[in-house]
């Protein structure tokens, strides 16, 4: 009787998340099916997409609680390559700084692009980058959630190189590859972060992993006013969210475990609604600590453990923003 009993125990969280990762996928594959114009179909596939990355992100969690964060998530932002085992010294450059529109230092970190939502200059789009600030984050809350390397684009890459004065990303970075231009001349943005890739039509990475140290300059979430754009995503207030892009050179992306980490996504999602020369990763809003005045120079208290928040897609929607889109609500 006791031995029935057992066999007839609930669920474990493990499982439900499982079932609840089916379910969120099957209920996209609806909602793309009855989109009824491309517009109405593309933000339903980013509704699913969403639900589907918060899921994933969760199982993931549940999965690898000894590091429950992924490493190699993409920090939106360009930094020197020859920092690379440390980026706590580098100071922020702010602006926007696609279209050659800045002469990039070796010890500057940058974000990548935001200068406009049209085709041209390559890297975030303006809406996109708006909604951030780039600034050096206190990171032990990453650290202590497992969370070792983090990728960056190469400053080079975000230069005002001009086609008679092209980066060259090995003489410059001691990359391996050698690859000429700045961001808008990658020919597969979402590689952006990966290694760089030379060869026939292989114009394709500006990108190295970063170790997590200190303190990293990473792209901070704008609360607004009174914290409302932190709630409105489902968090506190007071929270510093950071942006990390979901990629491919994530651990939660693959098809088997690796080194004891189970990944939970086959391939990284990405949003089409944008310039095919933007960066269109989904984003994951990571609670790193809290501040109560709202000025990270000032300092802020860091959290125990990271946690992701929530998601965004790559105008910086979220969940119900895109839902609300989707089903003709949002006025």
């Amino acid at each position: 009787m006791n031995k029935m009993r057992k066999q007839q125990g609930g669920f474990t969280l493990l499982e439900l998340l499982i079932v609840v990762s089916i379910l969120v996928m099957v209920g996209g594959t609806l909602l793309q099916t009855f989109g009824n114009n491309e517009e109405n179909a593309a933000q339903g596939t980013a509704t699913n997409s969403i639900a589907r990355l918060n899921a994933a992100t969760a199982l993931y969690g549940a999965l690898n609680s000894e590091a429950p964060l992924p490493n190699g998530l993409e920090s939106l932002a360009c930094a020197p390559a020859a920092n690379a085992a440390d980026l706590s010294g580098v100071t922020v450059n702010n602006a926007a700084s696609a279209n050659g529109t800045v002469a990039a230092t070796s010890t500057e970190a940058y974000k990548l692009g935001g200068e406009s939502n049209l085709v041209g200059g390559g890297g975030l789009g303006l809406k996109l980058a708006a909604k951030f600030d780039l600034a050096q984050v206190d990171v032990s809350a990453l650290s202590d959630s497992g969370v070792t390397t983090i990728r960056y684009a190469e400053t080079d890459a975000c230069d005002g190189a001009t086609a008679t004065d092209p980066v060259d990303m090995a003489a410059t970075a001691g990359y391996a590859a050698s690859i000429e231009g700045t961001l808008g001349d990658v020919n597969i943005p979402n590689h952006i972060f990966e290694e760089p890739r030379s060869g026939s039509g292989r114009n394709r990475g500006r990108g190295f992993a970063a170790t997590v140290g200190s303190t990293m300059p990473l792209m901070v979430w704008n609360r607004g006013t009174g914290g409302y754009n932190n709630v409105k995503v489902g968090g506190q207030a007071t929270d510093v969210l950071v942006g990390l892009g979901i990629g491919d050179a994530s651990t939660m992306v693959g098809v088997e475990e690796i080194n004891g980490i189970v990944p939970t996504l086959q391939k990284a999602p990405y949003y089409g609604q944008i310039a095919r020369d933007k960066y269109s990763h989904y984003i994951a809003l990571v609670k790193v600590g809290t501040d109560d005045d709202g000025d990270l120079s000032t300092g802020f208290s860091a959290s125990s453990k990271a946690v992701i928040v929530s998601i965004v897609d790559a105008r910086g929607d979220f969940y119900a923003e895109e839902l609300a889109e989707y089903t003709d609500q949002k006025t």
